[in-house]
């Protein structure tokens, strides 16, 4: 059958059918005349190769099998031989979620071979997941057997494989096989991404289960009392602050969903991503990695010192993917076909088409992604998009367009687009509009989603078309890994036979397709390299500047960016800690090896620190020698932080940490810097003071719209700008400035400084004297321990002071600590119109 394969591959006629195919899909799509229509003959023997290329082992040859049926599908759907032969060849294939697509759509009643029938009825046997109606696929098969087999493991696969549904089948897998022993940990790389997974598990595990699923650090009093097990979603910074108490329940199980991000060269979390899982390897913790396109999968056990044979790369995919660069400047198109061919397309008779013309014809009766990089270009091009729209009128987007008028603002540019059933989607909006946009996008009341890389966090928002109008993240160019990971959200498994990757060249501006014969070949070539960290390889003189930011002198490059900074001083940091606790770690080593004075750089470092290493663990973004510093002033128990917040001293603390931790030079760097301008913390301490006080969201905007009123001018594009009342724009870009920075700088960056700043103060005077964790005003935006107990146990800051405000009657209170709900009681009163009530029925149950 194998020599078969090879046959077919080399033949002249099956390349000539194949192309014929996938043209005549190109111009069927694009409606750029007739399709090439294939004779009987060419249909069947089409269908014929498909059938022989399904026997092979190599996983190329199977996606082209499979790629042969969804480009028949557009055309022959209705047809009984395409059936017939699809039924079979899905079969072999193992792909079991589109043989149910294609029952789905018709009702022939097809006899299949008899082989066939003996193979799935096996395979619907022995591939059946244990713990619900579904059948995996021969890949998710072979991982889910190896996951069970294994106490460590790394998989990868394309963007379709359904990774994180794999992930969760293991998790019952555990509960089931273990009754109910292990507690767990999801690892997801923002906080954006929280909320999606940890529905999805409650759903999934059940309200009858004997676990919670939370996804704060703090097991809520309520629980800590009761024989409960865990489900924990952390990020990276959650985790190590759960590590960090000793008397939390041991973790059995870490799965790290996004593993990519560990290793990403350009992205300053990822340190933070390292610094986490090496804390949890150091508890003995199981691991298991999964990631999208990775062909290297056991990258990620070499980092943490475990067996690389436990890892799987997968390259078939279950979905089938059509690439095209449509070029609107220059009015043509290319098609890449997947022997590695391209072809290339007039479009005179589309010449006066702009792109919001093409995005109407192309994605009409669909799901749309556009991906745009910027948030500015985002909000831009949904605006003119929607504009050529008429309205839409639907019950759930009124409701969503009110919620947004309540919540943020009446003129928010979202509302304009909503109204004509589009939506932009970036992290800087609030979690509870993004849900919302995200379940009214799978319910197909909204069609087009124009976004950032924020997909590529994981978000779980696949389309039959993508659009991609910048060949950028920031101001990076794609590298291979990122590219097919947006570009992977083509075609949902399930739900279509293929998906369709089109990269548009709108305009001719920097980053937006504009050197074609470079950026294009990331599209042609399907191949991603091998990943090679930079902790293993130490690429870039990394080793040499994680030993300069020790020692405090000049980098190596002339202008690093803000982000190979924070990178490099992330490592620094992280490799002091390793020293400190003397832990082996790849990381220490290699800088031991490879920085010729890595080892007595650590020690002499090591030496002068006075800080114990639980605290500099939970602040491995923070230079030693500031915390150092700080802990050897006399004056502290004068600088204690009060239970009362006002606007007064938080711009007091502001401008001490902007001398205790250096913020002038630490802080004054890259995109969002925290302290360009000192005039910047006025503007921090007010947003703050609001913040920590509990105000809602549309109040804080409110009052930050009225602060830069009085000032006369905002910040924006690193710059002070003057205020203009009635420009919307600009109160559109405060509006977004203001969601980000509470997400960014409040809850992340300040947060952690003020977290260190009371662990030190807690060390030195003691937990009696050593006054209020302001860490944890920051993380939850409120004082009220009660409002922070709520939180806890899974409601979001809006729900939990609804509750208070509402329902206060239902909670029973101890010194602060919730001990008990009357379930049954807050239910009856709850209000079932608010948009939330579901949400809360979840918490509860």
């Amino acid at each position: 059958m194998e020599e078969l394969v090879t046959e077919a591959l080399k033949d002249e006629y099956f390349e000539e059918l194949f192309i014929k195919a996938e043209k005549s899909y190109t111009l069927n799509l694009f409606k750029l005349g007739e399709p090439l229509n294939l004779s009987e003959k060419e249909y069947i023997d089409l269908l014929r190769f498909a059938d022989i290329l399904s026997h092979s082992e190599d996983a190329e040859s199977k996606n082209l099998a499979y790629k042969v049926l969804s480009l028949l599908y557009e055309f022959y759907k209705d047809d009984e031989s395409l059936i017939y032969f699809s039924r079979a060849i899905l079969t072999k294939l193992g792909n079991f979620p589109a043989i149910s697509l294609l029952d789905e759509r018709n009702d022939m009643k097809i006899i299949d071979p008899l082989d066939k029938v003996f193979e799935k009825t096996i395979k619907e046997v022995f591939q059946k997941d244990p713990n619900s109606e579904y059948i995996f696929t021969d890949s998710q098969y072979k991982i889910f057997e190896s996951l069970k087999a294994n106490n460590h493991y790394s998989f990868s696969g394309p963007t379709s494989l359904g990774k994180s549904f794999l992930i969760e089948a293991f998790i019952k897998f555990l509960i089931n096989e273990h009754s109910s022993n292990d507690n767990l940990v999801i690892l997801v790389p923002t906080r954006a991404l929280i909320n999606q997974v940890t529905n999805r598990l409650k759903h999934e595990i059940g309200v009858n289960s004997k676990y919670k699923t939370l996804s704060h650090p703090t097991i809520p009093s309520i629980f800590g009392s009761l024989d409960y097990k865990y489900i924990f979603v952390f990020t990276p910074e959650r985790l190590i602050s759960y590590l960090s108490e000793p008397n939390n329940p041991k973790i059995d199980y870490l799965f790290v969903d996004e593993a990519q991000k560990i290793v990403a060269l350009n992205d300053s979390r990822s340190p933070l991503y390292y610094h986490a899982i090496v804390q949890a390897e150091r508890k003995s913790v199981k691991l298991f990695f999964s990631s999208p396109n990775i062909t290297n999968a056991e990258v990620f056990l070499q980092l943490f010192k475990k067996s690389t044979n436990e890892s799987i790369s997968i390259k078939e995919s279950p979905v089938s993917q059509n690439r095209f660069f449509l070029d609107i400047v220059d009015n043509n198109l290319k098609y890449f076909s997947d022997l590695g061919k391209e072809f290339t397309f007039g479009l005179e008779n589309k010449k006066n088409y702009s792109f919001n013309d093409w995005l109407r014809d192309l994605g009409s009766n669909t799901k749309n992604l556009i991906y745009c990089n910027t948030i500015n270009d985002t909000i831009e091009y949904a605006i003119k998009f929607s504009e050529t729209l008429p309205p839409k009128k639907d019950e759930k987007l009124d409701e969503l367009i009110l919620l947004i008028k309540e919540y943020i603002h009446k003129d928010y540019y979202l509302i304009d687009c909503l109204q004509k059933g589009v939506a932009f989607h970036f992290g800087k909006l609030p979690q509870r509009i993004r849900e919302r946009i995200e379940f009214l996008f799978t319910d197909k009341v909204i069609d087009h989603v124009f976004c950032t890389s924020t997909l590529l966090e994981g978000v779980n928002l696949p389309a039959k078309n993508i659009f991609i109008l910048n060949n950028a993240i920031g101001l990076s160019k794609f590298i291979d890994i990122d590219f097919w990971n947006l570009a992977g959200r083509a075609g949902r498994l399930a739900k279509e036979f293929s998906g369709n990757i089109i990269c548009v060249r709108v305009e001719d501006k920097k980053n937006r397709w504009d050197n074609l014969d470079k950026d294009l070949e990331i599209v042609r070539n399907k191949t991603i390299k091998n990943i090679e960290p930079v902790v293993i390889k130490g690429q870039k003189n990394f080793f040499e500047n994680i030993g300069r930011s020790l020692n405090s002198d000049k980098f190596t490059v002339k202008k690093p960016s803000q982000e190979q900074i924070n990178i490099w001083n992330h490592y620094a940091n992280i490799a002091l800690i390793h020293e400190v606790r003397r832990d082996e770690s790849v990381l220490k080593s290699n800088f031991i090896k490879k920085n010729k004075r890595g080892s007595e750089i650590l020690q002499v470092a090591q030496k002068y620190n006075k800080i114990p290493d639980t605290i500099l663990a939970q602040s491995s973004t923070i230079k030693y020698r500031y915390q150092n510093s700080i802990y050897y002033r006399t004056d502290l128990n004068q600088l204690t932080l009060p239970a009362k917040v006002d606007y007064t001293i938080c711009k007091y603390f502001l401008g001490k940490f902007y001398e205790f931790y250096n913020w002038g030079e630490e802080e004054a760097g890259g995109r969002d810097p925290l302290a360009k301008n000192i005039k910047r913390l006025d503007y921090f301490a007010y947003l703050m003071n609001n913040w920590i006080n509990s105000k809602p969201l549309n109040v804080i905007i409110l009052n930050l719209l009225r602060y830069h009123e009085r000032e006369g001018e905002f910040w924006e594009n690193s710059q002070y700008v003057p205020f203009v009342k009635t420009d919307r724009s600009q109160l559109n870009s405060i509006i977004n400035s203001v969601i980000s920075d509470i997400d960014n700088t409040l809850r992340y960056k300040l947060k952690n400084y003020f977290l260190n700043y009371y662990l030190i103060l807690k060390h030195k005077l003691g937990e009696q004297n050593c006054g209020e964790n302001w860490g944890e005003f920051l993380e939850y935006g409120t004082t009220d321990k009660k409002l922070i107990e709520l939180q806890n146990i899974g409601f979001q800051r809006h729900l939990a002071s609804y509750i208070l405000d509402n329902h206060n009657d239902c909670l029973v209170f101890e010194s602060g600590e919730l001990i008990d709900i009357d379930e049954g009681r807050l239910t009856k009163s709850m209000n079932p119109l608010i948009p939330e009530f579901q949400e809360m029925l979840k918490v509860l149950f």
